[in-house]
């Protein structure tokens, strides 16, 4: 499977733009949390949306740093395949199979997260009255961007 450089260039802008969401979401999530612990602790007043908001920032942030995983192709090696002496077919055999798992986990995740994200659409959660499907539409937009990148990518990870 190989792309041209324009498709590789899409791949890492998905990357790039994941980062940097994951990134405000890092730092969204952390504001939520010393915000809440503050109001807890020093003027005895729990915010409302103090466990269902920093929740949800949460599955979202996960599910986005998913995102640059899958791209960049560290979700299957974690870096131990180059470490071992593998003749070069081998290590590409391996490289292609863990392209294809991720293909077809990715696949799966956008499907059963976009029923679920159906069925729990009309549920409401308890203190902002927010769709619980907010929680699971993570599943299918993230896994959709991560399938994006890896096709995009090709298996040049």
């Amino acid at each position: 499977m190989t792309l041209g450089s324009g498709s590789l260039r899409a791949a890492n802008f998905i990357d790039r733009a994941a980062r940097r969401v994951g990134a405000a979401l890092v730092a969204g999530f952390a504001a939520m949390v010393v915000y809440v612990v503050i109001s807890r602790y020093l003027f005895s007043s729990t915010p409302r949306w103090a466990e269902e908001l920093p929740r949800m920032a949460l599955v979202w942030l996960t599910f986005v740093g998913a995102i640059s995983g899958f791209v960049r192709g560290t979700h299957f090696r974690a870096g131990l395949l180059d470490l071992v002496a593998m003749p070069a077919p081998l290590r590409r055999g391996f490289a292609v199979l863990a392209w294809l798992a991720s293909f077809v986990f990715l696949a799966v995740f956008i499907w059963t997260g976009w029923k679920l994200t159906q069925i729990t659409w009309s549920h409401q959660t308890t203190a902002l009255s927010l769709p619980v499907g907010l929680f699971y539409l993570s599943l299918p937009v993230c896994c959709g961007f991560a399938l994006l990148g890896l096709i995009l990518k090709g298996d040049r990870a």
